[in-house]
């Protein structure tokens, strides 16, 4: 597995712990990114990839910071 695959997993599992962590459903977390709950469902399962607007808007809504790997950061917290 490259470092780019390893990084999305755990990103993809951070994101999921924070949705629970936060009681947020996937129909209200698709809601917070503009998407249906079968597509929340399926990105969460992991057959489909989100859009990276989509990736950063559930990471602000959820209050987790994304750190670009080549320095340049992506807060994704007010």
């Amino acid at each position: 597995m490259s470092n780019w695959q390893a990084d999305y997993l755990t990103l993809h599992t951070r994101l999921r712990q924070a949705r629970l962590d936060k009681g947020l459903t996937q129909t209200g977390a698709g809601h917070c990114i503009g998407m249906s709950e079968r597509s929340y469902r399926d990105f969460e399962a992991g057959r489909i990839d989100l859009p990276a607007a989509h990736v950063f808007r559930l990471a602000h809504a959820l209050g987790i910071k994304i750190i670009i790997s080549d320095g340049v950061i992506a807060n994704g917290v007010d």
